[in-house]
């Protein structure tokens, strides 16, 4: 019994690890501007492999901080995504000029 509580015990422990590990990933994308607002980015992307996304169109909100850079529809940019709650959220964006 008590080898059953230290295996289960442990096994959540790595569980919790590999948890905190993805919380602080970020994710490189490149795709172009559809459209903008104050606070998110409508954004045309290319595939993002480590996320097995294939190319879409999607709304992305952008963490605080985080600023457009001038970007405008019709841009082409790069940008890195975080984990925020279920989904994803834009911490930089970067005009390709």
């Amino acid at each position: 019994m008590r080898a059953l509580f230290l295996s289960a015990l442990l096994g959540a422990s790595v569980s919790l690890a590999s948890f905190t590990v993805q919380a602080d990933q970020l994710w490189q994308g490149h795709g172009v501007v559809q459209s903008v607002s104050e606070n998110s980015v409508m954004l045309q992307h290319d595939a993002i492999p480590e996320l097995k996304w294939p190319a879409m169109t999607m709304p992305f909100t952008l963490s605080p901080g985080a600023a457009l850079n001038g970007a405008k529809p019709g841009d082409e940019v790069t940008f890195t995504l975080e984990r925020a709650g279920d989904g994803f959220r834009i911490v930089s964006l970067t005009p390709q000029r």
